[in-house]
């Protein structure tokens, strides 16, 4: 007989008591079981059952040490570009043998109602409350990323913060998301004011001097739209008309008639549209209309522009000429970023966005920040989050992601992307944080210009149409 093996005698004698105490054990619960039964009939052992009960449910249920991530969206579909990113970084996070702190990753989806000017901000406010104080309560939570508005963002960060939750917003964009100096909160894009000013350094450049400048009423839509007119305006550009996009007494193609037959301007007397809103299907429509009818100037926006869902519903031809930003840097990435950009086309028979690359990376920077924070502890996997930025931080498929001491995005490079009539490529590249030729007389006290009065100073009867 060889060394190290056992003879068959002994492995009969093991066998037959394997299946003695395999037996014993089904007797000990069967009789367990009569046990509690029999008491079940008496009331005032009710308690006590129910204790009973519980012990020997939790004796024989499989323990779950996975760690739970939150991914909150909004698109239509699951198979949205965001959830995408976010599933192939949880997949590749399990696949690896440290996982986040040797435990799996257990991804769980919830999705937001649409949150644009349509929706009064008290229902918009009363129901993510709702939702992220449920999220809060979810098991082993290691942290939440999403929420696609800035108004379900903000309002979301304050439950996140009071019950020490992980927050990083992927889409929202408001200035606010980082002023509250929640410690746990993270924006990762920056904020409308740097975005705006972005679009219109890239705009004056390419000599577009005249403005049509269109929001919808949010927050973010007013926002954005004031930066970016305060910023050509502080460069000498004309703000030829500004309106609103759409509203409860105006569509789209009765603007856009506006726009080709008025008596304040003619259609020669502006170079580009500038247009931002918080509805993703308001803008596809505003793209579309103003190419079938000729309009075919530039048409300026912000993030929200690198958008594969925009993309489809405009069709590439329409498409030509669409501007925004982006952190995702499609056409000069790294080999991490080529190798993520071969492996979603090949999964899901598409180019990623932005939104697919932030999901993406978010995924994977809380990862990395709790292997190397070597805790769960929210708090110090945030504390991780900001120091880093100064030894060895985290490059994702979007480029570095590192946050200032109040969570915002910072020392990275925003992207101008411009669709071609084919894909969106990038046309230009700044650094983050701004440096002083870049920020045009920001107050960061409150965000607007030294001549912020100039926007607001536009004639009444220009902003008629929409309202």
């Amino acid at each position: 007989m060889a060394r190290g093996e056992t003879d068959p005698p002994a492995k009969g004698r093991a066998r037959n008591q394997a299946r003695k105490l395999l037996f014993a054990g089904l007797l000990l619960v069967l009789g367990l079981g009569v046990l509690v039964v029999a008491l079940s009939r008496i009331s005032s052992t009710a308690p006590t059952v129910s204790r009973l009960t519980g012990y020997l449910t939790d004796l024989f249920r499989q323990k779950d040490n996975s760690l739970s991530l939150v991914a909150v969206y909004s698109d239509d579909s699951e198979d949205s570009n965001f959830v995408n990113g976010v599933r192939m970084a949880v997949t590749q996070v399990n696949a690896t043998r440290q996982k986040v702190l040797g435990k799996p990753l257990k991804l769980e989806f919830v999705r937001e109602a649409e949150a644009t000017s349509v929706v009064p901000l008290e229902t918009i406010v009363s129901r993510t409350l709702k939702v992220s104080g449920k999220i809060a309560e979810t098991d082993n939570l290691l942290a939440v990323i999403g929420h696609e508005w800035s108004d379900t963002a903000v309002t979301a960060s304050s439950v996140y913060a009071r019950e020490n939750v992980l927050f990083l917003a992927t889409q929202a964009t408001a200035r606010s998301l980082t002023d509250h100096g929640f410690d746990t909160v993270f924006a990762l894009q920056p904020d409308n004011s740097t975005n705006a000013h972005i679009v219109a350094s890239y705009a004056l450049k390419q000599g577009l001097k005249r403005y049509i400048v269109l929001s919808d009423k949010t927050d973010y839509g007013k926002e954005s739209a004031n930066f970016f007119s305060e910023a050509v305006a502080n460069e000498g550009a004309e703000l030829v008309y500004r309106g609103f996009l759409s509203g409860t007494q105006r569509s789209i193609d009765e603007l856009l008639m506006f726009v080709l037959d008025n008596k304040l301007f003619k259609r020669t007397d502006f170079d580009a549209f500038f247009i931002v809103s918080s509805s993703v299907q308001e803008t596809s429509e505003f793209i579309k209309r103003a190419r079938y009818l000729g309009l075919d100037v530039p048409v300026l926006g912000m993030e929200y522009m690198f958008s594969e869902v925009i993309e489809a519903n405009v069709g590439k031809a329409g498409m030509k000429d669409v501007i925004g930003v982006s952190l995702y840097d499609r056409d000069a990435i790294s080999e991490k970023g080529k190798a993520f950009a071969a492996d979603f086309e090949s999964k899901f028979d598409r180019l990623p966005d932005l939104n697919a690359a932030i999901g993406y990376d978010a995924t994977l920077l809380i990862r990395d920040a709790v292997n190397r924070a070597e805790s769960l502890d929210p708090n110090r996997v945030s504390d991780i989050l900001k120091v880093s930025r100064y030894k060895n931080p985290f490059s994702g498929v979007t480029g570095p992601l590192v946050f200032d001491r109040n969570g915002l995005i910072t020392d990275t490079h925003v992207f101008v992307v411009r669709h071609d009539g084919t894909e969106f490529r990038t046309v230009d590249s700044i650094k983050i944080p701004l440096g002083p030729k870049s920020v045009l007389h920001l107050d960061p006290q409150d965000g607007k210009g030294s001549d912020a009065n100039q926007t607001e100073a536009l004639p009444s009867a220009m902003e008629t149409i929409g309202q």
